[in-house]
């Protein structure tokens, strides 16, 4: 009876499935409690499973010690975990995970294959930041990462045979999109849709990683505790200024239309740079000199946004509520530019037109390490990148921040937006209203207006 016993405990072990969860968010301490906390509970999960697991923090656990490039990215990450396991789940350290459902998916696959599968998302029209759909095949689908997806050890292995030094072809914009073009480009594997088990929206028993809920608000931050800077010029402030009165900036007291002349008409202030075409860098930097030596005294947080930008006001205190204004931190859509597969190249940067949000110490400290640009129409926000990487200031990804209108993402994305950016071919004033207001918010308006006009 013993030598069965023992004989069925090792049988066990040998067929002990090993799973790995790979967690990405920003290097940051909110990420890091944030992968604790979660690791604390799959840990329990998979012990109780009887599975053989592990969890690991791309961006705080994997570039600890070499501070590499490119980890959100996920390719890079994945080179560098430690062994390949039968199964390798990727959400972002908001998602909730579910390690007691992952059997119900397995017993009907087989590590062995080419798994990757995950809550599929899919373009409905050509759109900019997916280079318009150039190199992606028919039915082509990409995962939400807050609904995790799970690659199986064989196209894991596929993965980690990647020359190390291959080079992304200069931008890296969306981490899951540009996932899956290279997953299909290796493997000639396409994403499978099992929202089943990748879940966000509806609830699901069956869900092994899924969405989380976007922050409550507090009400713990003041209007007054973010200082609002536009950067504008003269041919702008009737299109697009009063598109901005009208919306977003209506209410926002702490608010400089930054531009190249004084406009009484929409009290813009004249920085002294002239317009160039594009970059704006030297008009970003002179709003940072302002922004600490004139007007920004008792603001914790300085927002630079363009005049095309559109706003949710209340969304942007709401998420600003979970970080520390003493941290040196910068808070954007992060993208990326010249990452290696080895993470030895490359940086991150915060994409202006989705808006960018400075805490004061990372003002003093951008400033003190690069005191100008190196000519007027470099790209700000490219610039602000290198010299954060130099200064050591992380630039915290916030995926609710956008860099392009609505149109131009997989309607499954936009969950609570915080902003959009441009104004090209849409109607500005409605995309705010549909996207950007929240239903109980425009009938305190609608009665507070009622309330005026009696």
């Amino acid at each position: 009876m013993q030598f069965i016993l023992i004989l069925s405990l090792l049988l066990h072990l040998v067929d002990s499935t090993n799973v790995t969860v790979l967690l990405v968010g920003s290097k940051h301490k909110l990420t890091e409690k944030r992968v604790i906390e979660r690791r604390k509970q799959i840990l329990a999960d998979c012990e109780q499973q009887k599975l053989s697991c592990s969890v690991f923090d791309a961006l705080n656990d994997i570039s600890k010690d070499s501070d590499p490039q490119g980890m959100w990215a996920i390719v890079p990450a994945i080179l560098k975990l430690p062994e390949v396991s039968d199964w390798t789940i990727v959400a972002e350290d908001t998602s909730e995970v579910n390690i007691n459902q992952l059997e119900k998916f397995t017993k009907s696959k087989s590590s062995a294959d080419m798994v990757f599968s995950g809550f599929g998302l899919k373009d409905n029209e050509p759109t900019i930041i997916h280079h318009f759909g150039m190199n992606s095949p028919e039915g082509f689908k990409y995962p939400l990462i807050s609904a995790g997806f799970i690659l199986s050890k064989s196209l894991v292995e596929v993965i980690r045979e990647v020359d190390n030094q291959e080079r992304w072809s200069g931008f890296a914009i969306d981490a899951k999109y540009e996932f899956a073009l290279l997953i299909h480009k290796w493997s000639s594997v396409l994403m499978d849709h099992e929202s089943s088990f990748f879940c966000c929206g509806d609830p699901s028993e069956t869900c092994i990683t899924s969405c989380s809920p976007p922050p409550t608000d507090t009400n713990s931050l003041l209007d007054s505790d973010i200082h609002v800077m536009i950067k504008t010029f003269k041919g702008h402030h009737k299109s697009r200024i009063s598109v901005l009165k009208n919306t977003w900036t209506s209410e926002i007291t702490r608010l400089e239309y930054c531009s190249d002349v004084e406009d009484p008409t929409i009290s813009s202030i004249d920085l002294g740079i002239g317009n160039t075409e594009r970059g704006h860098c030297a008009k970003t930097w002179a709003i940072f000199r302002r922004f600490l030596e004139k007007t920004g005294t008792g603001a914790k947080w300085l927002l630079v946004a363009d005049d095309d930008t559109l706003m949710s006001w209340k969304r942007l205190k709401m998420m600003l509520e979970l970080y520390d204004p003493d941290d040196k931190i910068i808070i954007g859509e992060r993208y990326g530019f010249g990452f290696s597969m080895s993470g030895d190249t490359g940086y991150d940067y915060p994409t202006g037109g989705s808006g960018m949000i400075f805490s004061r110490s990372a003002v003093e400290s951008l400033l003190q390490t690069c005191p100008s640009c190196a000519a007027d129409n470099d790209p700000d926000d490219m610039t602000i990148g290198i010299c954060a990487v130099t200064s050591g200031i992380p630039i915290v990804h916030e995926s609710r921040l956008h860099q392009a209108r609505p149109q131009d993402y997989a309607p499954e994305y936009l969950r609570d937006p915080i902003s959009f950016h441009k104004f090209t071919d849409i109607d500005p004033v409605s995309i705010y209203y549909s996207y950007l207001v929240d239903f109980e918010d425009l009938i305190e308006r609608e009665k507070h207006f009622i309330k005026t006009e009696l």
